[in-house]
């Protein structure tokens, strides 16, 4: 009998995800009506009402199932209580996702899932310190997981044990790439641009990506490396011609060097791309003018007022 509902409710996954929605929750609904008396089949179903995002509807059917079945198979219990406090999560309800964790942690039990979610607990409370510590111990259960991995690199970032950090993201291996990115921005956010550069260039080690190239060339710019910044936005360019926010920088770094008309050029591509920044489209009205091109000045002079008068 288990097997034929849970069969069920993967036929009614597969209606819902062939936008046979209706069908498919009047199906889960079914099951949950008839298949009461099977625990298995009610926690597989409140697994599925939480991936759906029916957060309540899957909170209420696992209490309804640990209440019904008091002597319930205490692997199954555990399962249910996890998912309960995921959800607890998933609702930013700290009280009572650490009731439940905290009950499987005094009760001796140890999990990889455990430890990940008492991460998630204080993580999102901000209390990194303690984050790490349980996440720690995940990776004692798993050393070469890469998502475990990734994730103690991001918190030994936020909390400034850069050297952590990287040992963390070389293990990773190619996941460390989306941590490398995480903390350039942070770094240039506060100003650190010779650690974001170098960040940045750590990352493009890894991976060819436009974000990475503009990165690159972003912070090259501001820490006056002007023909490296050059250098990289015109591999980020060939790379991507239509990677917009490649254009004003590119403007940025010309003018810098003195090349007004590669600026000119940069700005006329950039408006043909996207058009609705503008101060840009100001800027280039000023650059053609100030380079005696004043017919292609008043032209982009024409597309700004008619934008001016459609944005009043």
């Amino acid at each position: 009998m288990t097997k034929q509902w849970l069969y069920v409710i993967d036929e009614a996954i597969k209606r819902i995800e062939n936008d046979e929605v209706e069908l498919g929750l009047q199906a889960l609904q079914k099951v949950q009506e008839h298949g009461k008396d099977l625990p298995e089949v009610m926690l597989y179903l409140a697994e599925v009402w939480y991936r759906l995002g029916h957060l309540d509807e899957a909170a209420e059917l696992l209490a309804e199932v640990m209440k019904a079945n008091p002597e319930l198979d205490p692997p199954l219990r555990r399962e249910c209580q996890l998912l309960l406090a995921e959800i607890a999560l998933d609702g930013n309800d700290f009280e009572a996702a650490q009731h439940i964790l905290y009950e499987l942690k005094e009760s001796g039990y140890e999990n990889l899932r455990l430890d990940l979610l008492l991460t998630d607990l204080y993580a999102m409370q901000g209390l990194d310190e303690v984050a790490i510590k349980y996440l720690e111990q995940a990776r004692q259960k798993e050393p070469d997981n890469k998502e475990i991995l990734t994730a103690l690199g991001n918190m030994y970032f936020q909390i400034g044990k850069d050297d952590e950090a990287m040992k963390a993201l070389e293990q990773a291996g190619e996941q460390s790439v989306e941590l490398l990115l995480s903390k350039s921005r942070v770094l240039a956010q506060n100003g650190d641009f010779e650690q974001a550069y170098h960040l940045y260039q750590h990352a493009l080690e890894q991976e060819q990506s436009a974000e990475i190239l503009y990165g690159c060339a972003l912070m090259a710019f501001h820490t006056g490396n002007v023909e490296e910044a050059a250098d990289y936005v015109g591999r980020l360019l060939a790379l991507d011609e239509e990677y917009v926010a490649g254009y004003p920088l590119a403007a940025d770094i010309f003018l810098s060097m003195g090349k007004t008309e590669k600026s000119i050029e940069a700005l006329e591509q950039y408006v043909e791309l996207s058009g609705f920044d503008l101060d840009q489209i100001r800027r280039l009205v000023a650059l053609l003018t100030q380079s005696g091109r004043y017919e292609d000045a008043k032209e982009y002079q024409k597309l700004l007022d008619a934008w001016n008068v459609d944005e009043e």
